[in-house]
């Protein structure tokens, strides 16, 4: 346990450019056992682009982790095609992307279900009275679920099926309602082929604010 706990407090002290967590994480109860939650130690990796891959046994862990033991990163990737997302893990999902923008500039979600999150989004860019804590790029991408619904808020909806007559791509932006500067665009991409589809939804805040 000792050895385990030494080499652990060195990878923390480390900076590594990216890293990638196949289906497994470090255990983050282990993490807190090993270190007694000892204040003076910072039990987080320092990695700069983080992709996390889930499955039904490590997802919450996954959460956990990335949370409690990932420190500021410049993109975020999370797979979630092999889970059944839940609700909460929605929630989870939805917390990061409103809360996290000074921990990371860039989320990628991957996964089938992601309509709802989708939705969440769109509501809380309308809604909130402050989006300063939100993630600056965000990107779901959504496979075998029909196109995302555009938002009757939608402006300046710029819409091109003229390069591939199975892709769809639209483009559009949504002001906040307490504060019309405040402004997201938006590009829907829509892949379909025979009874298969494939959306990309790439949200980004403009830097007019």
């Amino acid at each position: 346990m000792i050895t385990i706990r030494y080499w652990l407090q060195q990878l923390f002290k480390c900076v590594f450019i990216r890293a990638c967590f196949y289906n497994i994480v470090f255990n983050p109860e282990m993490i807190n056992i090993l270190f007694d939650n000892d204040k003076t130690i910072s039990l987080q990796f320092n990695i700069q682009e983080v992709k996390l891959y889930a499955v039904k046994k490590t997802i919450e862990n996954i959460f956990k982790f990335y949370l409690n033991h990932i420190s500021n990163s410049g993109y975020l990737y999370i797979n979630l095609n092999n889970v059944d997302i839940k609700d909460h893990h929605k929630n989870i999902l939805f917390n990061i992307i409103i809360n996290k923008g000074n921990k990371t500039l860039e989320i990628i979600v991957e996964g089938y279900k992601l309509a709802k999150l989708h939705d969440l989004v769109i509501e809380y860019i309308i809604t909130s009275k402050d989006c300063s804590n939100m993630v600056p790029k965000i990107i779901l991408l959504c496979s075998d679920y029909p196109n995302f619904k555009l938002n009757e808020r939608a402006e300046n909806v710029e819409i091109d099926d003229s390069t591939y007559t199975y892709k769809i791509s639209t483009k559009y932006q949504i002001s906040n309602i307490y504060n019309p500067k405040v402004r997201f665009e938006f590009c829907n991409e829509e892949d379909r082929v025979g009874w298969n589809y494939w959306n990309k939804v790439e949200i980004m805040k403009n830097n007019c604010f």
